[in-house]
């Protein structure tokens, strides 16, 4: 014999429990941040370029987004020392750990675009700073393979 609930009581309990999954599909959400780490097959080629070739790559024009400031961060780079950098939270791991380096983007200060670049070509003393639009990816002087973050 089934037991059915009447029509009043089970409305208040479907509405519970759509709420419950509404709040944690949200809140799963606010982890990240605004911009979560993406591809860009581009900008992360014209990078190998430029550290294949030991040439310099004007990061703008390497883009085709909008921002004023860009830095980036290396692999194992704990989360807390990304948002505290950057100001937003870009990954909900503990420690960015999806490639070599992590190129952030910024546009009147928020964090806008956050692109995964395989090359491991970058030093992590310049790692967690701003560089404004006019930074250029230059080859580190003595260490083929590698570019320096120059203003």
């Amino acid at each position: 014999m089934m037991h059915t609930l009447p029509r009043e009581a089970v409305r208040p309990y479907l509405l519970t429990l759509l709420c419950l999954v509404f709040a944690c599909a949200l809140a799963g959400c606010s982890i990240g941040g605004n911009a979560m780490p993406e591809g860009n097959n581009t900008l992360d080629g014209r990078v190998l370029d430029a550290a294949t070739h030991g040439a310099e790559l004007r990061l703008a024009d390497a883009t085709d987004f909008d921002w004023d400031q860009a830095g980036f961060v290396t692999e194992g780079t704990p989360a807390s020392d990304i948002e505290a950098a950057f100001g937003d939270p870009v990954s909900k791991e503990k420690r960015y750990t999806a490639s070599p380096a992590l190129f952030i983007f910024l546009k009147d200060g928020k964090v806008t675009k956050a692109v995964r670049i395989t090359p491991d070509a970058f030093f992590g003393g310049e790692s967690l700073k701003k560089y404004g639009r006019d930074v250029v990816l230059a080859p580190a002087e003595g260490r083929k393979g590698f570019l320096n973050w120059r203003e």
